[in-house]
């Protein structure tokens, strides 16, 4: 099908059902995301069954989900070269890296299904809850860790109150010892696991608090400590020692992207309060 994967719902929606409108408005909203999407996750995300999803594919046109998620990669692929190229006439980019683009891309695609091949969606439900109802969160993240753990701080401060980093100021160490059943600890840790943050992580369980794990493994030491856990098969270069953890970072956008759609109320009048403001903003 030649016609560009969007442009193609939009030109069907009217003659989708309700149902399967559903389907259309999440896929154009969440393109990206919906790439990596199975028929099953991405009925869970829209809300509708899975045979919703596959009637959808029938009505665009298609054999079945597979056959559709392939015209939905082709299409992405093929924006992206046409980005690339429109970019390579102002002399950016070369030749090769456009000769290149498309054994990238697809290498981006597979390694993005492999990362997240671990994620349960009702688990993934039930941990954006206990984020957003426990009184405190401390997130704890060392060596190759940190990235993701500062990057969790980061969007979470914009979304309640009460998260802390335990590596950014000293007074939080007291924070550890406080710790209880209406707290939750967030622990990030890649191979090979750092012994502080294992350790850190056992004091604030034995206050009685949830602990949800952010790991590469799951077979890891956090296992008898976690509640839950959110486990990204990720890649790395061992010659360098080098993690890749940018598809963590990209499921943490993903993520508070979903926590904002289901606790909308909430974060909008934490984000306008006064108490924030004056927490972070210099005037």
């Amino acid at each position: 099908m030649d016609l560009d994967f969007i442009s193609l719902v939009k030109d069907k929606i009217g003659d989708l059902s309700k149902s399967q409108q559903k389907v259309a408005k999440y896929i154009l909203d969440n393109f990206e995301e919906a790439l990596f999407d199975t028929a099953y996750q991405l009925a869970q995300k829209a809300s509708v069954s899975e045979a919703t999803v596959i009637r959808f594919s029938y009505a665009l046109g298609f054999e079945g989900y597979t056959d559709m998620n392939n015209a939905m990669r082709t299409s992405a692929l093929r924006n992206v070269k046409n980005i690339v190229q429109s970019i390579g006439e102002k002399d950016f980019f070369s030749e090769v890296l456009l000769s290149e683009i498309d054994s990238y891309i697809e290498k981006q695609i597979t390694q993005g299904n492999r990362a997240y091949q671990y994620i349960d969606f009702d688990e993934f439900v039930e941990i954006c809850h206990i984020i957003m109802t426990k009184k405190k969160i401390l997130i704890i993240g060392y060596m190759d860790s940190f990235g993701v753990a500062s990057e969790l701080l980061h969007v979470l401060e914009k979304m309640r109150k009460e998260v802390y980093f335990f590596r950014l100021l000293y007074r939080e160490r007291d924070i550890l010892y406080e710790m209880d059943e209406d707290s939750l600890v967030i622990a990030v840790s890649f191979s090979p696991h750092y012994k502080y943050t294992l350790d850190h992580t056992k004091t604030a369980k034995d206050g009685g608090c949830t602990v949800i794990t952010i790991s590469d493994s799951i077979i890891n030491p956090f296992n008898d400590l976690s509640d839950y856990s959110l486990i990204f098969n990720v890649n790395r270069n061992k010659e360098i020692d080098l993690i890749d953890t940018s598809p963590v970072t990209r499921f943490i956008f993903l993520m508070m992207n979903y926590i904002y759609s289901h606790y909308k109320e909430s974060i909008d009048k934490y984000r306008n309060s006064f108490e924030r403001r004056e927490e972070i903003y210099v005037e």
